[in-house]
């Protein structure tokens, strides 16, 4: 990319960049390194040219989220062919996104809460979750 002066790059983050995830930590430090990698380089790599674009999706329906059935009936999902198109499309437009219109509102709001309340709210989510993961482990065996 650099010899030919173009190209892009595109580092994908995720939501749990924007507070401390408990219960989920290790995930949510290396969401927020992978923002400030991506805005390194674009620093580093403009002058050749080379466009370095962050994304932090929201809620994308994914195999990762399929431990949940809480999460696969949740209408706030939005399909990962219809996230693609939409980050696909404001790629070398916008340096760092949601990538998803709808995830740009819910970001909004999400930042209004006071970083310990999302913290605690997460904590929460996350022991819900843990305790789904559990739930189908046993309904496997």
């Amino acid at each position: 990319m650099q010899k030919r002066r173009q190209g892009a790059i595109v580092n994908i983050s995720s939501g749990s960049e924007f507070q401390p995830l408990p219960l989920m930590a290790v995930y949510a430090a290396t969401k927020v390194y992978v923002k400030s990698f991506s805005d390194a380089l674009r620093t580093e790599y403009s002058k050749f040219g080379v466009t370095v674009q962050h994304l932090s999706p929201l809620f994308v329906n994914t195999k990762m989220v399929a431990f949940s059935s809480k999460l696969q009936v949740s209408s706030i999902f939005v399909p990962a062919t219809t996230y693609a198109r939409n980050a696909i499309a404001i790629l070398g437009k916008i340096d760092s996104s949601t990538g998803y219109w709808a995830h740009s509102i819910q970001k909004f709001i999400i930042l209004m809460v006071p970083v310990w309340i999302r913290t605690k709210l997460g904590q929460i989510m996350n022991e819900s979750f843990k305790q789904d993961y559990f739930k189908q482990q046993r309904q496997n065996f």
